[in-house]
């Protein structure tokens, strides 16, 4: 658990909800919240990657939340966002129901996950945060090898055809 091997004794985190439950990823990973975007489609992408959105100059991946965690779907709304996501070498945004606050946690109010498996190896712990149960994520592992090559593979040819989009459009602007 990379995300409990931190020398602090107390860690920062943004809290989120997805349906009914609270889940928390560690707050260096977010790189910032936005509001969704129209995202293009790319044809053969796992069913939980909504597409790609042009993100300042940068084409990155988008997650539904929903459909990675199997929670049942439901249709955005004015709380709807995206968190953006900085994991390893590559950024992704995640669909969630809405972002609620930083929340500090102390470690010793963290309990390690109560059922392991390899579809939930993402979750790392349980915290205890007010009333409330917190999923903490590690950012890191929310997609699997396989996963996380495909959307490379994707994000390549994404960002070829952007700039040939580009040069295009600067040689329609020359002539």
């Amino acid at each position: 658990m990379a995300l409990l091997n931190t020398e602090s004794d107390e860690l920062q985190l943004i809290a989120f909800k997805l349906g009914k439950e609270e889940y928390t990823v560690p707050i260096e990973t977010v790189q910032e919240i936005i509001m969704p975007q129209i995202t293009t489609h790319i044809p053969k992408s796992p069913r939980f990657v909504e597409g790609i959105i042009n993100l300042r100059g940068h084409i990155i991946p988008v997650i539904d939340g929903r459909k990675r965690f199997d929670i049942e779907i439901s249709e955005n709304n004015a709380d709807t966002r995206v968190i953006v996501l900085e994991l390893d070498d590559h950024t992704v945004g995640l669909i969630v129901d809405s972002v609620s606050e930083v929340v500090h946690l102390k470690k010793s109010n963290i309990e390690p996950t109560p059922i392991e498996s390899d579809e939930n190896s993402f979750i790392v712990g349980v915290g205890k945060h007010q009333d409330r149960l917190l999923l903490l994520l590690d950012a890191s592992k929310i997609l699997d090898i396989k996963e996380t090559e495909h959307l490379k593979q994707t994000l390549e040819i994404a960002n070829k055809v952007s700039k040939l989009q580009e040069t295009i459009a600067e040689a329609n602007v020359n002539v």
